[in-house]
């Protein structure tokens, strides 16, 4: 099977404490991992160091560079001066793409009318609910056809029918060969993905599978 990614004994350390402490996870192409534990367990810290957002103390990261990242809501800002397009379109941006080519921007609409917010389109940014926005960043992810996706807490802020949305496009993405990682409180989330799998985090480690 394609390996999408490879972490191995991941070590990251704020000061001299380490939050994640010797993880080791591979997954392929069309797989799906779910991240749960307790609050401060170490999973954000571990999505970021998958990411690339925090280095790692020790150990190794490999992975394919079609990733796509979504942080946590509270985390983006929402002041930045762009349209809800302009945001979206940069999903489809690479280091070797010098500019957005006609498909790159019907990815983008796709992506949009997908999560429901194509009629949002011109909006700035800051006048968007928290709902909104967290659609926002997702269209901005799964726009790009990403090998991988990094997803933390997607659900929060989204109501019923988005949350269903939101998952029927991680099986096209599944299907497509994307690989998903998702950080979730929410156990009942892994029961809608029938090729996915489950770790919990307990102290930076892996406390068990699940």
């Amino acid at each position: 099977m394609t390996e999408r990614l490879k972490l191995t004994d991941a070590v990251i350390k704020y000061g001299d404490i380490p939050i994640v402490n010797g993880v080791s996870l591979t997954v392929n192409a069309g797989e799906m991992i779910f991240i749960t534990g307790a609050n401060g367990s170490g999973k954000s810290t571990l999505t970021k160091g998958i990411a690339g957002l925090l280095p790692l103390s020790s150990g190794t990261v490999e992975r394919t560079p079609l990733m796509s990242y979504v942080p946590q809501y509270e985390e983006a800002d929402r002041d930045f001066p762009a349209r809800v397009s302009e945001i979206v379109l940069t999903g489809t941006q690479r280091p070797y793409k010098l500019f957005t080519s006609r498909s790159d921007r019907k990815n983008a609409f796709d992506a949009m009318k997908a999560l429901g917010i194509d009629g949002l389109a011109d909006k700035q940014i800051k006048t968007l609910s928290g709902g909104q926005l967290r659609r926002v960043f997702l269209a901005r992810a799964i726009c790009g056809k990403p090998e991988l996706l990094l997803l933390d807490e997607p659900c929060a802020g989204l109501d019923a029918q988005s949350h269903e949305e939101l998952f029927a496009i991680i099986r096209g993405l599944l299907a497509d060969g994307c690989a998903v990682v998702m950080v979730t409180h929410d156990i009942s989330d892994i029961d809608l993905i029938s090729e996915g799998r489950s770790i919990r985090i307990s102290g930076g480690r892996i406390a068990g599978y699940e």
